[in-house]
């Protein structure tokens, strides 16, 4: 009693093992979209391109409200000569003595040698800028702000198909070595039972030894290809589990369905390809937004026409066109505080820049004939990858037709096989090559419908779409 009480106890203690999570393709999808970084990017590069366009839009007027306030106290001729002042008719001025005898004044020293002063300054304006014509600079770069934020969402769009891409490869990857354990599994179960018929037949005396040792060396095979492709399809589920930054044991559940008859023709397909896919959108924004690039080097070519309206309170005002602010002397920053209003407009033409307007219009040039060329790179790549994906449908659908009758006579003559050996009509070598045969029929029908399905989700993502996921 004592020892069951502690075995209870250990039992009670020992941590709880948890269940392996079960998998679908759509779970591992919005899994691997929640902890990508490369989908994270994306989202910021979107968040960044919204703010690129309030920015190109605050062109169109420029406010700017400033204030100062300053104040300053200086002590001069500090160590410097001794001051004198000078009286001459009853007028006292600054003066050196030399200078104050020779004129017939008399010569004292200052009062006070070095004198301390104080200077106040305060300022407030409110500044407005309004471009009325910037040569198109403005309109084209709040445009060219607008396509990049396009291009961002393009790019999201663009990062969570390689994501599901990726991920259904993965998953797929695994699942073919899990269907075709699984078809090994139902061989095995065939193999242990001609064993036991031949171990029955020998010990009956109807068959010879070597009947047993075929059977069990060929079920000792069977089991050694399991023990293979299970620990390949663990191996790679370990990898695939750590990708989605998951812990634990994970079950891949989804099985192969996938239609029965080939996809439409491939011209049909190409269309939408070309509307669909994230990268030729991309290039095509991308493409655009150089455009309005060049219109903005362009504008230099153009004279630029701003209104432009200054309000300011203080005591030392900003003087529009000098570049410079009047002074006071005060020591208070308040004192001598007025308002001021400024209105006016300022145009300007540049004549001459040493070609360097000429020659960033033309770099701008040649850059969006460039990405235009690289639009047309991309769509042969997506044609390309349309085709490619079609023919391998067609290769694989061609393929499964003649395997499906071949399983069917694979299963038939293992029947009537099973029966003679159990007659003592037929070798129990032809019982294993009838067992081999539909083994390897029903293992290539795994992998083909795994490689099937997978071709169907490559075919998708070369159309644009986002597969597998939910989100």
């Amino acid at each position: 009693m004592r020892r069951f009480f502690a075995l209870a106890a250990i039992g009670a203690a020992a941590p709880s093992v948890a269940a392996p999570r079960s998998l679908s393709l759509a779970q591992a999808v919005d899994l691997a979209m929640a902890v990508d970084p490369v989908v994270a990017q994306a989202h910021i590069a979107e968040d960044r391109g919204k703010l690129a366009v309030l920015r190109a839009q605050l062109d169109r007027v420029s406010v700017k409200v400033d204030g100062a306030l300053q104040e300053y106290w200086t002590k001069q001729n500090i160590g410097g000569p001794t001051q004198y002042v000078c009286t001459l008719d009853g007028i006292t001025f600054g003066s050196d003595p030399d200078g104050c005898t020779s004129m017939g004044g008399v010569a004292m020293p200052a009062s006070v040698q070095a004198p301390s002063a104080g200077l106040g300054l305060f300022n407030v304006q409110a500044q407005v800028v309004a471009p009325v014509f910037s040569g198109f600079r403005v309109s084209s770069n709040v445009k060219r702000a607008q396509l990049g934020h396009e291009a961002s969402l393009v790019q999201i769009r663009q990062s969570r198909k390689d994501t599901a891409l990726a991920v259904a490869r993965a998953y797929w990857s695994v699942r073919r070595l899990q269907l075709a354990c699984d078809v090994h599994r139902a061989a095995l179960a065939g193999l242990r039972d001609a064993e036991e018929i031949a171990g029955g037949r020998m010990r009956a005396g109807l068959a010879a030894p070597i009947d047993l040792n075929r059977a069990r060396s060929r079920r000792l095979q069977e089991e050694a290809t399991i023990a293979d492709l299970d620990g390949q399809a663990r191996e790679t589920l370990a990898q695939f589990a750590v990708s989605l930054a998951l812990a634990g044991d994970v079950v891949l559940t989804d099985q192969p369905a996938f239609p029965e008859s080939p996809p439409p023709p491939v011209e049909e397909l190409l269309d939408e390809a070309k509307r669909a896919r994230p990268e030729l959108l991309g290039a095509r924004l991308n493409r655009e937004a150089q455009h309005q690039a060049v219109r903005i080097a362009q504008s230099g070519f153009y004279p630029q026409l701003a209104a432009y309206g200054l309000l300011q309170f203080g005591n030392n005002p900003y003087l529009p066109g000098s570049g410079a602010r009047s002074f006071s002397t005060a020591a208070n920053p308040f004192q001598g505080v007025a308002g001021n209003l400024t209105l006016g407009a300022t145009m300007s033409m540049n004549f001459f820049d040493t070609l360097n307007t000429w020659t960033s219009s033309k770099d701008a040039k040649y850059e969006e004939a460039r990405l235009g060329e690289e639009e047309r790179r991309l769509e042969r790549v997506v044609e390309a990858d349309v085709r490619y994906a079609h023919a391998r449908l067609g290769h694989l659908y061609a393929q499964r037709a003649p395997l499906l009758s071949a399983r069917d006579v694979a299963r038939d003559n293992l029947s009537i096989l099973a029966g003679r050996y159990r007659n003592g009509d037929a070798l129990v070598i032809e019982l294993l090559d009838g067992q081999n045969d539909l083994a390897g029929i029903e293992a290539q029908l795994a992998d083909l419908s795994g490689q099937l399905q997978l071709a169907w989700i490559e075919l998708d993502a070369a159309l644009g779409r986002v597969v597998g996921g939910t989100q």
